[in-house]
């Protein structure tokens, strides 16, 4: 097993792994579980070797890179969760290990185990790795609610992070709304920035602005509707959010519509130039409008 705990004590990180032994992961993705404790999370893979799913990083290269960079962003008050360190077999193919980090401050954004219930990508599908016994209807119209009473400020400051993250050629997981936490203080806070941008690996010539990348993915805090071009498949299905009920539905189109207006007045505070926001306009439809 190599190990490298740059900023975590080691003994700390073999009492953590010792727990983990003997728990239940607290959230399962496709190739990762999530092992939560007070003040930290640990991570499990099988890709540790892999940045951005396919780009071969065997020695790690890159990943201390990453580690480097987000404790930086994170001392300068950019509201990322660094990575302290990782332990991982160096003879496994792809790299099976685990990932230690402080545990984010408040909650999911929303719970992808649960409002994946209503998305598109979801249905008709046997092989769900998102699962949740918890009442789906009154999750999402009670958290969406919640949601859209977050204060304006911190939806700036989290379209700035945005913009100031994917600059330092970090790539940004738009595709969960549970990468993303959220507290009452802390605000608004990014996990799982475990790679670098296509472009730094050098995988495309075709680099898209931060800020073009930001007035799309900045939208995440929304839920889209049916006919969305961008994030068609997160899109809510109209057949499976009928179980909600029709006053469920009318507070939850109301108070994404709240969430909707919050973001673009976000994308305006941090400048984000009107070509480009009216240009990503004509590809998203939030639900509601």
């Amino acid at each position: 097993m190599k190990e490298k705990y740059p900023l975590i004590a080691a003994e700390t990180a073999h009492m953590l792994l010792d727990q983990v032994k003997g728990m239940t992961p607290a959230h399962r993705g496709i190739d990762r579980q999530a092992y939560l404790f007070d003040d930290y999370a640990v991570l499990s893979t099988r890709r540790l070797k892999l940045r951005n799913v396919d780009v071969r990083d065997d020695d790690l290269h890159y990943l201390d890179e990453l580690i480097e960079t987000l404790a930086d962003l994170r001392n300068s008050g950019i509201h990322v969760v660094p990575i302290l360190g990782y332990c991982y077999e160096q003879e496994s193919p792809d790299g099976e290990g685990f990932l230690f980090m402080r545990r984010a401050k408040g909650e999911e954004l929303y719970d992808d185990a649960l409002i994946c219930r209503y998305e598109t990508w979801t249905q008709n599908q046997d092989d769900e790795y998102l699962t949740s016994d918890a009442d789906a209807a009154e999750y999402i119209v009670r958290r969406t609610h919640e949601v859209a009473g977050i204060p304006q400020r911190h939806f700036d400051k989290f379209i700035s992070d945005i913009l100031t993250i994917l600059g330092n050629d970090i790539l940004i997981d738009f595709q969960g709304k549970s990468n993303f936490f959220y507290d009452r203080e802390e605000g608004f806070q990014f996990i799982d920035l475990d790679s670098h941008t296509d472009n730094y690996y050098g995988l495309t010539d075709n680099v898209v602005s931060a800020e073009a990348w930001a007035a799309v993915g900045g939208f995440v805090p929304c839920h889209f509707g049916a006919g969305t071009k961008a994030f068609a498949h997160l899109a809510l299905d109209p057949n499976a959010i009928r179980e909600i009920g029709e006053t469920g539905i009318k507070q939850l189109a109301d108070d994404n519509l709240r969430i909707f207006d919050k973001c673009v007045r976000a994308m305006k505070a941090n400048h984000i130039k009107d070509t480009v926001l009216q240009n990503t306009l004509k590809s998203i439809k939030v639900f509601g409008q």
